[in-house]
């Protein structure tokens, strides 16, 4: 039961953070119109990555995509100290990517936990 809510968690968090990201760039954050498509190949490739790996369950992408999602919860926590305009923005990603960092984390250690012989 644990195993399967710290799973959903994750990926609600990690498909989270991605659609976060792309619609902050296209919609929601003050990014002007010849930035978005730079800003957008750069910031979503890397969550893309360990992506099938992390919709599978396998152990070694969700470490790698809690690598992946580290840069962003810091970027997350600088808009929310620095930018009163855009804090919830910045709030909400660092939420996201620091939900996905504690779910997968929890997910890797019950999981091996459950497999472990006693």
């Amino acid at each position: 039961m644990r195993i399967a809510l710290a799973r959903s968690v994750s990926l609600l968090c990690y498909l989270g953070l991605i659609a976060w990201v792309m619609a902050w760039i296209m919609f929601l954050g003050e990014v002007a119109r010849e930035h978005i498509s730079l800003l957008l190949l750069l910031l979503v490739p890397p969550l893309l990555i360990p992506l099938r790996g992390v919709l599978h369950g396998r152990g070694r992408a969700l470490i790698w995509g809690t690598l992946v999602s580290l840069p962003y919860a810091v970027h997350g926590g600088m808009v929310t100290w620095t930018d009163p305009a855009q804090r919830w923005l910045g709030l909400i990603e660092a939420t996201l990517s620091l939900g996905y960092l504690i779910s997968a984390s929890l997910f890797i250690r019950w999981r091996a936990g459950q497999t472990r012989p006693t």
